[in-house]
């Protein structure tokens, strides 16, 4: 009986690649390695060998580029230093517009009026006449002062004619303060008008017929100030339109109205 030995094998049989499985196989690349030769490890492809731990991923969150984020939050700061300061100017806007339209504009009344001749014994000019007129003024506003500066062009009229001229003085009024302001008028050059020089001269009330007279305050510089916030300045015009028993001596006003605007 013959002995049969293993089947020849062919060269084409060894360099065959088994068929996939779906296990980790080692196949031989080429003849049959040593043990010291290298081997080809083939895995599926649908074969998960390795999950990252969760640590791995907070590393690489912590290595990553900040700058967008960074430029995010610089954009974000920017606009609210922008939204915060045309809020600011808004409500300064808005406070300025309140306290321009709400504020009262001062009052004044007349107290007294007094006529002083010179020593001339011509008393018809009326330059040699003087014209002493007291005013009370009163600052009705809370929280606001006013301050009235020299230079306001101040004129006594009888029928609208000037009588008498001078300049208002400074003053100062705080916050729901009132005052005596003391005019001092001269007499222009014209001749005085024959009522006027009647009143002047008689000595009783008595006698007399009342005489109405315009007291006009023109462009009056005026400074407002709310506090330690808000400051403005205006001008002041101020009529008044009173009546007197007489210019003589012991003048009364028997009546009088003044006005005050603001511009």
């Amino acid at each position: 009986m013959e002995e049969r030995g293993p089947p020849a094998t062919g060269a084409d049989d060894i360099n065959e690649d088994p068929a996939p499985t779906s296990e980790t196989q080692l196949v031989p690349y080429g003849p049959i390695p040593s043990p010291n030769e290298t081997y080809v490890i083939h895995f599926p492809k649908d074969q998960i060998y390795r999950v990252p731990p969760p640590e791995n991923a907070i590393l690489v969150d912590k290595h990553r580029p900040v700058t967008k984020k960074k430029s995010r939050k610089s954009c974000c700061w920017a606009l609210l230093v922008v939204l915060l300061v045309l809020f600011l100017i808004f409500g300064i806007a808005l406070l300025t517009w309140y306290l321009v339209l709400s504020h009262k504009d001062p009052t004044f009344s007349i107290s007294q009026v007094q006529v002083k001749q010179s020593n001339s014994s011509d008393s018809s000019k009326d330059s040699d006449l003087g014209y002493d007129i007291t005013l009370k003024a009163v600052n009705p506003n809370d929280k606001m002062s006013i301050r009235f500066e020299n230079g306001g062009g101040t004129s006594l009229l009888y029928r609208q004619k000037d009588i008498a001229k001078g300049k208002f003085p400074s003053d100062q009024l705080d916050d729901d303060e009132s005052d005596t302001v003391k005019l001092v008028l001269y007499g222009t050059s014209a001749e005085l008008p024959s009522e006027v020089q009647e009143s002047i001269e008689k000595t009783s009330s008595k006698k007399t017929t009342p005489l109405s007279l315009s007291l006009k305050i023109s462009d009056l510089p005026v400074h407002i100030k709310y506090g330690f916030f808000k400051s403005w300045d205006e001008k002041a015009v101020v009529e008044c339109k009173f009546k007197v028993d007489t210019l003589g001596s012991g003048t009364k006003v028997l009546e009088q109205n003044c006005d005050t605007t603001l511009k």
